[in-house]
């Protein structure tokens, strides 16, 4: 049943309010020091429920879920890998094989085995050089995805490779097979969410673990779908913890005798990030109902995609705003600041660029406004 937004936030408080506490209060050094969200995290998350909630919520709520503990949540690592490991179990859950929920969907759900996406390798989706072929009654996969978010902490990965036929294939790959390697992976942010780049040689893969075995390019656009109002839905609760942070610094920072929320032009700079936090709020919400409706489309649904796009450009905005009217304390004095500036940089290439986002939703648009009547949403 949906829950209000009242009734959420309660939850969240109540349920997870102390994990996401604990999670936050030692971000800031782990994330100058580049080490990732600590594994029992995630297994304080499932034996809390967490990610069984997600499984079992309808879109809107679980979308709630994620602002809540964006916005609770000091350390934005947490909300971007737990909403991988409950995405991923989603897909296996929603293939319908049993060994495929068994193995692997419901120990996700507890947190007991940690999943990653290995899909980004700096190229687009018909021209990865990973590439899955088959050998007898199982496959053979060799190459290498070059960022992998969480996939430090990952005990197996979801990976897509092409086939060798113009397609894609998509199957699980454990990090301990024979013939994989895990490295770091380095990067401007993401730097608690244990980021890796992975090395596939000669891995054999059961026929069992092949999820897709044709047609990945549609298996894979349906995940960055859905992955799409899963990013909008946490970052917008990160803008509002932005904004409230925002505000409490210049309420007690006096200027020229009087504080700095008092000024009229401070006050329109904290006036555009409510509003870049409500206009947020309303697209994701819009989105994660025709979620919910069956009225989107599951591999690439305009407002969604919308969604992602908005929320990540208010996000920017914000920040930028932030960083205007805190001055030094921003740049200098309190690194939670950078942080959030590293992470929603990488969002501009997250599940989709804003540029491609762009492109499709130009053509969406043009071939809907080209019918009579036509509405692209």
């Amino acid at each position: 049943m949906r829950m209000s937004e009242d009734e959420v936030a309660g939850l969240v408080r109540s349920r997870w309010g102390e994990l996401l506490a604990e999670v936050g209060d030692g971000a800031v050094e782990r994330y100058a020091e580049g080490v990732p969200v600590p594994r029992r995290a995630f297994a304080a998350a499932g034996a809390l429920g967490l990610q069984a909630f997600a499984l079992e919520a309808d879109a809107v709520t679980w979308g709630r879920v994620l602002e809540e503990i964006g916005y609770l949540c000091a350390d934005p690592a947490f909300a971007t890998v737990v909403s991988i490991h409950t995405g991923i179990a989603g897909l296996l859950r929603a293939t319908g094989d049993e060994h495929l929920a068994d193995a692997y969907a419901v120990p996700i759900s507890r947190g007991e085995c940690l999943p990653a996406l290995a899909f980004s390798e700096g190229t687009d989706l018909l021209s990865m050089r990973t590439e899955l072929t088959a050998s007898g009654p199982d496959f053979r996969l060799t190459g290498r995805k070059g960022f992998i978010t969480g996939g430090l902490l990952a005990d197996v990965f979801l990976t897509y490779a092409a086939t060798g036929q113009g397609d894609l294939a998509a199957c699980l790959v454990a990090a301990d097979d024979d013939g994989v390697e895990v490295e770091p992976a380095h990067a401007a942010g993401f730097r608690t969410a244990g980021a890796a780049s992975v090395t596939f040689e000669d891995v054999r893969i059961p026929a069992a673990r092949v999820l897709a075995p044709a047609d990945g390019l549609s298996h894979a656009q349906q995940y960055l779908n859905a992955r799409r109002v899963v990013i909008a839905s946490f970052t917008t609760g990160q803008i509002r913890r932005l904004l409230e942070g925002t505000v409490a610094r210049l309420r007690e920072t006096v200027r020229y005798g009087q504080p700095l929320m008092d000024l009229p032009n401070v006050q329109a700079a904290v006036g555009r990030m409510y509003i870049a936090v409500e206009a947020s709020r309303a697209i994701v919400h819009r989105a994660l109902s025709r979620l919910d409706a069956g009225t989107g489309d599951p591999v690439f649904d305009p407002v969604v995609s919308a969604a992602k796009h908005h929320v990540t450009e208010q996000a920017l905005a914000a920040l930028n705003e932030a960083f205007r009217v805190l001055g030094g304390h921003a740049y200098f004095g309190d690194p939670r600041y950078g942080m959030f500036l590293r992470e929603v940089h990488g969002l501009l290439a997250g599940a989709g660029t804003q540029d491609l986002l762009e492109i499709n939703l130009g053509m969406c648009a043009a071939t809907c406004a080209a019918r009579k009547g036509g509405n692209p949403t």
